[in-house]
This record gives structure tokens, C-alpha cells and sequence, in this order.
């Protein structure tokens, strides 16, 4: 989440998937924890108009209900539970939201038996609530994804299979085809993905959890692979490195410092210096621009 007058006052929004949602700032420190059950993933999308009024709005799926909960996101970076929207789901899983150009929002919500449905959100006077608009079905599990907005374009993640795109627009046929297999470069399963939106280039980020790599490609097609990078341990300031990530997101907002090209975040699956439990790593993209001559 981005601050609209300061970007070193952004927030990092993550998921405990057994308690809740923890928002962070650019310093690493926690601010924030909401106990909204078991949360597993979590998107975002800011500047949203409902009723002649603007919203920073966070939608992540939770577990225990097969729902979605709805979180607004206050100017100051405050985060407050505001709605949960049932699901006919059975083991709900992944979402990702979507901004289509002519506006509102809509997310993406998968079931871990490879359903897709796709939900508009709506506001009235009793609140946010949301209704299904297009339901498709990948083969086997899903779970990471994420919409291009400018493009209308949906890339979504079939665990052991590999990465595919789609048509985001709800009235369209999905028209499902895959991009990147399992294989070679990208190892099962497939986990998060984003989009850095560059001022010349979009990459499409996609964690490789089978070999602890995260990969890059050309967000548009043919979908070109530019490389494939580790988030090593940085010794000198007691950080490890990165393994097993599930979720990550990446932005190209200039948050100042070393991050004045955007950051990236992943999800470290096995803590260490000290051994503790999972966390997340900032990194700056300009050192993963670096790597890959980007």
C-alpha cells in the first residue's frame, strides 16, 4: 500500500495463515495485527470508487469460512475489517484482485480442487458485498495469481503444471493457455506472482518454491524469460536469504533510498539467523535489475 503524500510511509500486508493479517512498514516493523482467522493470501488495490466516494481496498480468502474479508485501508495506513463475503467454495484458496480500466473491482478466488470464480465487488448502504460474474476451471491445484490491469490479462499458477494466462474481462471466454510449463527453469509448485509495472517494461515475477528461485519474464507476449535470481543472506546485517517463498508482490514506486526503483517481497518458508518462524524479506529491485541486466 502506497502513501499518497510520503511513500516512505507505504505498508507491506502479509498473511499468517493460522491467526491473521500483519501489515508492516518499510522498516520491517509490525504496526498492525488483525485476527481475522486463517487468512491465506491477500491482494490490494488503492483509489477505488464506490458511490462518489475512494477506497484503498485489501481482500484476502479466509479458510475457516470459505470467505473473503474485505479490509479498508485509511490514509494514514490504519487497516480495519470492514466485510466478509461468503463463498460456495469448498477449500478456498488463492485470490487476486483486478481493476479493469472502466473501474470497480473484482477478485479472483480459487479452490484448491482447481475452480476459478470470479466475484464484482459492490457497495450499498449495508456495506461491500460481491457477486460472482464468470466461474472457470483449471485441472489441478491453483493457488498464486495476478491481474494486469492495463491489459486485461490474468496470469494464474497450476501448482505442479506450470504458469498460465487468461482473458481477466468477466464477459469474455477465458480462453486459457499456458506460458511458462514446469520444467527446466520453473520447479513445482508454482507459488505467488506479480507484475512490475516499469516505465518501459512490465516483468511478470513468479516464485519457483521446488529449487527456491524466483523468475522473470516479459509480462507481455511471447512471455520471454529474462532470468531466474536467489535471495542470498546478507551477512552484515544478519539477514538470511530466502527458500520455499509462497506468497510475494512486487512494486515500482519510488519509496526512496535503496528502494527508489521499487521492492520486491517474498515470503521467507524457513527462517534463520536466528531460527525462528517464517517471515518476509524486502528486497530492491534495482539489485534484482542488476542481476538480470533488466
Amino acid at each position: 500500500w502506497v502513501h499518497a503524500n510520503d511513500t516512505s510511509l507505504s505498508r507491506v500486508m502479509g498473511t499468517n495463515k493460522k491467526q491473521g493479517l500483519l501489515v508492516y512498514d518499510l522498516q520491517g516493523k509490525q504496526r498492525q495485527l488483525l485476527e481475522s482467522g486463517r487468512l491465506n493470501n491477500v491482494d490490494l488495490r488503492q483509489n477505488l470508487q464506490f458511490a462518489q466516494q475512494t477506497y484503498d481496498l485489501a481482500v484476502a480468502t479466509q479458510r475457516d469460512e470459505n470467505s473473503l474479508v474485505v479490509f479498508e485501508i485509511a490514509a494514514t495506513g490504519e487497516v480495519t475489517e470492514s466485510a466478509r463475503i461468503a463463498t460456495d467454495l469448498d477449500k478456498i484458496y488463492g485470490t487476486c484482485l483486478y481493476q479493469p480500466v472502466t473501474g470497480g473491482l473484482e477478485v479472483f478466488v480459487n479452490d484448491k480442487d482447481g475452480r476459478f470464480q470470479q466475484l464484482r465487488i459492490e457497495r450499498s448502504a449495508q456495506g461491500f458485498t460481491g457477486r460472482v460474474v464468470r466461474r472457470f476451471k483449471l485441472d489441478s491445484q491453483p493457488e498464486g495469481c495476478v491481474a494486469d490491469d492495463r491489459n486485461a490479462r490474468l496470469f494464474l499458477g497450476e501448482e505442479t503444471r506450470g504458469v498460465w494466462q487468461a482473458s481477466a474481462r468477466a464477459e469474455s471466454d477465458p480462453a486459457l493457455s499456458i506460458i511458462l510449463p514446469v520444467g527446466e527453469n520453473l520447479k513445482a509448485d508454482v507459488e505467488g506472482m506479480a507484475i512490475y509495472a516499469g516505465a518501459k517494461h512490465d516483468y511478470l515475477i513468479v516464485s519457483s518454491q521446488g529449487d527456491s528461485t524466483y523468475l522473470v519474464l516479459d509480462a507481455q507476449a511471447p512471455y520471454r524469460l529474462r532470468g531466474k535470481f536467489r535471495v542470498g543472506i546478507n551477512l552484515p546485517a544478519g539477514i538470511d536469504g530466502s527458500s520455499e517463498t509462497d506468497g510475494l508482490d512486487v512494486s515500482s514506486v519510488n519509496f526512496g533510498g535503496k528502494f527508489s526503483r521499487g521492492m520486491l517481497v517474498v515470503q521467507d518458508g524457513n527462517k534463520r539467523l536466528p531460527d525462528v518462524p517464517q517471515n518476509f524479506k524486502y528486497v530492491a529491485w534495482s539489485d534484482i535489475a542488476r542481476a538480470l541486466q533488466l
